[in-house]
């Protein structure tokens, strides 16, 4: 049976709201001594932690009643009289007992009024009993209670509450069945409806149980009644009236379950302030804790969760992790087409890291001599995508060595721009093997890492150039970029870049200051570069496109936006880029439209998509998704495929395994990938990370743990393969690695594949 959460009041409310009105008693001479105090605790238990998708969590839930009526009894009314003066004396004495912590005494003395009232003794003691979780015996005090003929309907009521604590459905079955069998008893009752509604909610009819709560009128149980409204809504998914029933109820300490719900339907501010008060409360704290820890997973406070379950259980960290399984999923707007077009923005530039990629994309590489190496690269406009830089190039000594070294690298810049990115990486690593102290030789490599996003490696070789070569300005921007997308500290680099450009008098940089200015989040300081006159080459380009975006100039944006479109007429991205900022502003049915009609006329070229920078293939394959055109693309790229061989078909086998992942062909894909790592022996942290998504939607988490470990050996910086790594490590409850990998995480972090839901 599933884990309960027990909900109970604060030691405020105790005299208030456990015991029932002493007008009422008096009213009815029916009403006996201390039933109302024990069993007037209403154990509500809102249970499952309910986030978005913590769904098929329904463990059973336990109430007691807050007051007991019994039968009138027969005796002489004198006799009575003073026996319910002695009996009240020790009641008031068990109950003071009671408040104070001193179960023990306080239950010898009920076990003392037992000999003038059996019955009734026997129900108060399984009410204490309870109270104490000692469930075996209040069933049997219940149990003796029924038999001897009172209070039968509520102690049947109790006697099934404690069978579902003990784990035996057969007998908390029988016990609700026998509750119905004597609610006849209880016609006259003010607390029938109460009772009714209770059975109604422990066989499962809900509607039923709210019918008879909406029945119920008398102010003392009217916040008994919303309290267990509140449950049942909750359970019924009509979170929203939950909430309403419980901040409407006054006698009940709610911050619990208020939390819990509150998590149930995203508000994680509002339940993280409920939770927060609930830990207050000594017998909610481990509860609240366990809620906590998953909303901080949820939102991405990994740091908070680390430091709240080191300080409340370092050293025991599993005694609150084991309290909710977590199963590890893959979100769901990745195969809802509707979800996907419901958070898709029309924005190609949302986050820092997607203009990022757009930076390193149109960025140029470096050569040494700008005319040598144009001739030998097969791309119009070549001066574009290449940079003329002049300093240190005496550190290759002879004039034709330098030569030799330009045409060579040279030469990689051709693959890079021509859709060999992954190849030209490599040249690039095995050039720089031969002359490892050169400034252009390290910038270059960084760049190719850049755009293959491995900003770790970008940021290492980038920093490499600046400190060869400290007038390499571009290569200290970019190092600053890279090193805030792989969560490094550049503040003292920073100042490094800056000395360095107030003592160099023939500085002429302002570009890659604002480039820092973008690493540091400060968009209104890159301002200036928007108003100067520059020869426009993409790269500068797409530095004021950033700079408008960030700054709302929205008129200015488009203007920019297709200029580079102009400029770079056949570039994939450049026409992503301008199409989304002509339609941008039209509801998604006629964005969508529009963007088939456009792209059909436009001709694709696969090859620069197979092997090109990520970018282009991340948002190609994004838009296609969003327009309904996945599975078309799709066709067309296995066509491809037939006819490609070499790297090509590296290339192509790349695009359709990711396709294949956004269709839901897990299978499939998986396949593809397994195809790449095994028979063409790449080793490359994005191919084992997408690889592990597919074997996560393929229902294969030991292969997608193995494959994210892969990843993580390639690029330690791959957030995504980290909290990836994390939750499935926690999912199968091996909690020392699962934490070691929540503390590499940067807050706030989100995974664009993964996320978790409660586990059985």
């Amino acid at each position: 049976m599933a884990e309960e959460v027990v909900l109970e009041k604060t030691s405020e409310q105790d005299s208030a709201s456990e015991t029932a009105p002493k007008k009422d008693w008096k009213k009815d001479g029916r009403l006996i001594f201390g039933a109302a105090l024990l069993a007037g605790v209403v154990f509500l238990l809102i249970t499952t932690l309910l986030f978005e998708s913590l769904t098929g969590i329904t463990p059973k839930n336990v109430i007691i009643p807050q007051a007991i009526q019994v039968a009138e009894a027969m005796r002489d009314e004198e006799n009575f009289k003073f026996e319910m003066t002695k009996i009240d004396g020790m009641i008031q004495k068990a109950n003071a007992l009671y408040l104070r912590g001193e179960m023990e005494q306080a239950l010898k003395i009920y076990e003392q009024i037992a000999v003038y009232s059996e019955s009734l003794s026997n129900y108060n003691l399984g009410v204490a009993k309870m109270n104490q979780h000692d469930y075996k015996d209040a069933l049997e005090s219940f149990k003796k209670a029924i038999e001897s003929g009172e209070n039968q309907t509520v102690a049947a009521i109790n006697a099934a509450v404690c069978s579902l604590y003990l784990n035996d459905k057969a007998k908390f079955d029988y016990y609700v069945d026998l509750a119905y069998v004597y609610l006849p008893n209880e016609s006259r009752s003010q607390l029938f409806n109460y009772y009714l509604s209770l059975i109604y909610y422990y066989k499962g009819f809900y509607p039923e149980a709210l019918q008879m709560l909406q029945k119920i009128d008398n102010e003392i149980y009217a916040d008994n009644a919303k309290y267990l409204s509140a449950k049942i809504y909750a359970k019924m998914g009509l979170n929203e009236r939950a909430l309403q029933n419980l901040q409407r109820q006054g006698s009940y300490e709610s911050s619990l379950p208020m939390g819990l719900l509150y998590a149930r339907v995203g508000d994680y501010a509002k339940a993280t302030a409920a939770l927060e008060r609930s830990m207050k409360i000594d017998k909610e704290r481990n509860a609240s804790i366990a809620a906590l820890n998953l909303i901080d997973l949820k939102v991405g406070n990994y740091q908070s969760m680390l430091y709240r379950t080191n300080s409340y259980f370092g050293g025991e960290e599993n005694l609150i992790l084991d309290r909710h399984k977590i199963k590890v999923r893959l979100k769901k707007e990745l195969l809802n087409i509707q979800l996907a077009q419901k958070n898709f923005a029309k924005d190609f530039m949302a986050s820092k890291k997607e203009q990022a990629n757009l930076l390193f994309y149109f960025a140029p590489y470096q050569v040494f001599d700008a005319k040598q190496a144009a001739n030998y690269i097969n791309k119009a406009n070549v001066s574009n995508y290449i940079q003329k830089q002049q300093n240190n190039i005496t550190l290759l000594n002879a004039s034709s060595t330098l030569s030799s070294v330009n045409v060579k690298l040279a030469k990689i810049i051709s693959n890079a721009i021509n859709n060999e990115l992954q190849s030209a990486n490599a040249d690039f690593k095995a050039l720089l093997s031969s002359y490892k102290e050169h400034s252009i030789l390290h910038y270059n490599l960084a760049l190719s890492y850049a755009q293959l996003q491995k900003f770790d490696l970008a940021y290492k070789h980038f920093s490499s150039a600046y400190h060869l070569d400290p007038k390499n300005y571009a290569a200290g921007a970019f190092a600053v970029l890279a090193g805030a997308l792989s969560d490094k500290d550049t503040t003292r680099f920073i100042a490094e870049i800056n000395e360095n450009i107030n003592a160099d008098l023939n500085f002429n940089g302002l570009i890659y200051q604002s480039i820092i200015s973008f690493a540091n989040g400060d968009y209104l300081a890159m301002m200036p570069f928007l108003d100067t006159d520059t020869d426009e080459t993409p790269f500068h380009l797409i530095v004021k496109i950033i700079i408008a975006k960030n700054n709302g100039l929205h008129n200015q944006n488009d203007t920019l936006t297709a200029k580079l479109k102009d400029k770079m007429s056949d570039d994939l991205l450049a026409n992503i880029l301008f199409f989304n900022s002509k339609n941008s502003n039209l509801n998604i049915k006629e964005y969508s439209q529009n963007a088939q009609l456009y792209f059909k006329e436009m001709r694709i070229n696969y090859t620069k998509l197979a092997s090109g920078a990520n970018v282009i293939m991340d948002n190609y394959i994004l838009l296609m998704r969003i327009c309904g055109l996945l599975n078309q693309e799709r066709e067309k790229i296995k066509q491809a495929l037939t006819v490609s061989a070499g790297s090509n078909e590296v290339g192509l086998s790349r695009v359709l395994a990711y396709m294949n992942i956004y269709a839901g062909l897990f299978e499939e894909a998986y396949g593809l990938y397994d195809i790449l790592i095994n028979d063409y022996k790449i080793k490359d942290s994005r191919i084992y990370f997408l690889a592990a998504v597919a074997a996560v939607g393929a229902g294969n988490p030991n292969a997608a743990i193995a494959l994210l470990e892969l990843s993580k050996l390639e690029n330690a910086g791959n957030q995504e393969a980290t909290l990836a790594l994390a939750l499935l490590y926690h999912e199968v409850q091996n909690y020392e690695p699962a934490l070691f990998q929540y503390g590499r995480l940067t807050n706030k972090f989100q995974s664009e594949f993964f996320t978790f839901e409660l586990g059985e």
